[in-house]
C-alpha cells in the first residue's frame, strides 16, 4: 500500500524564483518561502517557518516570472528530506518541498481568516477540525 505525501502551504516569498537547469536540460525553480504560524511567542514576536521550494519542467518557468520576493504564493506538493555535504565536509538535512503546483495569492485572501486559528494552535486536532481546515483550504483552488 502506498503512503501519502502531500502538503499545502501559504506564504510570502523571501526571495525571487531563481530558474536553473538540470543536467538533463529539465528547467527547475528555487524560491524560499516564509509560512507564518498561528501564534505568537510568549514575548509577542511572530513566529514562522522557512520552506525552501523548488518546482520542475513548464511550470518552472512560469514560477521565475511571476514569484518575487513578497509575493504571497499557495504551494501543493511534496515534503522531501535532501542531503548535502557543506564547505567543512559535514553532512546536513534540508526538508524541502517539491511543488507539483503553485497559485499566487493576490490582495486578502478569506478563506484563511476563516480558519479556526484558536483551535489550530492547541497540541491535539480533533477529526472535525481536520475536516473543516480541508473543506475550508479546498477554497482556495476556486477563489
Amino acid at each position: 500500500m502506498a503512503d501519502l505525501n502531500f502538503i499545502i502551504v501559504t506564504g510570502v516569498a523571501t526571495k525571487d524564483a531563481v530558474l536553473r537547469h538540470r543536467a538533463s536540460g529539465i528547467a527547475k525553480a528555487e524560491f524560499s518561502l516564509e509560512v507564518e504560524r498561528p501564534f505568537t511567542r510568549a514575548n509577542g514576536d511572530a513566529v514562522s517557518d522557512l520552506f525552501l521550494v523548488d518546482i520542475y519542467g513548464p511550470l518552472a518557468e512560469r514560477c521565475v516570472d511571476m514569484v518575487q520576493q513578497g509575493t504571497r504564493v499557495m504551494v501543493v506538493g511534496m515534503l522531501n528530506k535532501e542531503c548535502y555535504v557543506t564547505r567543512h565536509g559535514r553532512r546536513e538535512h534540508i526538508v524541502v518541498i517539491k511543488a507539483k503546483y503553485f497559485r499566487v495569492l493576490r490582495g486578502d485572501v478569506p478563506v484563511l481568516r476563516q480558519l479556526p486559528m484558536e483551535a489550530l494552535k492547541t497540541d491535539h486536532w480533533t477529526e472535525a477540525l481536520i475536516v473543516d481546515c480541508i473543506q475550508k483550504c479546498s477554497r482556495l483552488f476556486t477563489e
